[in-house]
């Protein structure tokens, strides 16, 4: 599972590159990838943050859901 820090270093990443792309539609599309990264960062440290009974008393990275644990 990834985690939100490694989303965070995957934007880094892409911030990195785009500071040395030359092409401005690249920079452009690295810098969008960026914003994406840390979107999904800031919405798993969200998650993390809910207690256990909003995600029906699991963890959405566990790999359940609500319909994979109706049977």
């Amino acid at each position: 599972m990834t985690t939100a820090v490694e989303y965070r270093q995957y934007a880094e990443e892409c911030l990195a590159a785009m500071r040395a792309a030359l092409i401005p539609e690249v920079r452009q599309a690295l810098f969008v990838a960026a914003q994406r990264w840390t979107a999904l960062a800031d919405r798993m440290e969200e998650d993390d943050d809910l207690p256990a009974s909003a995600h029906g008393g699991r963890h959405p990275s566990d790999g359940h859901t609500a319909a994979s644990v109706r049977t």
